[in-house]
């Protein structure tokens, strides 16, 4: 291992005042001790680890089992730590990783498509429901924020690295051609008005269990396009109460999936 005595050492520059930069990059940073472990279970390829020397002590098999190159290996005692990110951390684990996305074709069902979510924390949230209730593949449409930022990949707590992500460049023709293979697309929305679209709105507690669909989630202020409203096979909404007539996407999203996966998805 490296043992870091200044917070400008040059090789610590993907870790340097994490707080004031997100460069576009094909690597990302997992920021806390369950998601870096969570990373180097995972299948993606890791870069390096900066830790505090009890993180080292306490995952220095599984970190040389990933990183047997202890080159890549850095550890800092805290104000050293702390002042090299730039923030006061209760947890003193990250590592680096590279990008992992899938190419469409290999893309599995149940699927999520992220239709213009631009709120990292939204989607860090979305992303650790989707795990949870067995969603295999999500869509990003190239005006949604990337699941790699740091602040989606710690409030995920890694969860992205057990699902398949794709970048999609032209969500109707993406979409068309997925209804064409067979799978049901289903948008979470308000009930809309117009005839065209009324007629294909169902509750949460109409539409059954499914198991070949696409799930559609909207932009937080203005929900799905229009375009994938006209598309979708059905409309699916919440039923509330109290003159409640909306959730946050995320939490929308949870209610949605525990009303729609079967327990073998």
């Amino acid at each position: 291992m490296q043992y870091i005595q200044s917070p400008q050492d040059p090789r610590l520059a993907d870790y340097q005042l994490l707080k004031a930069k997100e460069d576009p990059s094909d690597k990302f940073i997992a920021d806390h001790e369950k998601t870096a472990v969570r990373l180097l279970n995972s299948s993606l390829t890791v870069e390096s680890i900066f830790c505090m020397p009890k993180y080292w002590d306490k995952h220095k098999d599984l970190i040389l089992s990933r990183l047997p190159d202890v080159n890549s290996c850095f550890i800092a005692d805290k104000q050293v730590f702390e002042d090299t990110i730039g923030f006061s951390v209760h947890q003193g684990f990250m590592a680096v990783g590279f990008q992992k996305w899938t190419e469409l074709p290999e893309a599995t069902a149940p699927m999520l498509f992220v239709n213009s979510i631009v709120d990292s924390e939204n989607i860090g949230s979305i992303l650790r429901s989707a795990a949870a209730f067995g969603i295999k593949t999500v869509l990003f449409d190239n005006k949604s924020a990337s699941p790699y930022l740091r602040r989606s990949v710690r409030v995920s707590m890694g969860s992205l690295f057990q699902i398949q992500l794709v970048r999609i460049q032209n969500s109707t023709e993406t979409l068309t051609s997925l209804k064409k293979s067979g799978h049901t697309l289903l948008s979470l929305s308000l009930p809309r008005e117009g005839k065209d679209l009324l007629s294909k709105t169902k509750s949460i507690y109409e539409i059954g269990k499914q198991t070949k669909f696409v799930l559609v989630l909207g932009n937080e202020a203005e929900g799905i396009d229009s375009n994938i409203l006209n598309l979708s096979d059905k409309l699916i909404y919440i039923p509330m109460k109290n003159q409640i007539d909306s959730l946050n996407v995320s939490h929308a999203f949870a209610v949605a999936l525990s009303h729609l996966v079967g327990e073998s998805s």
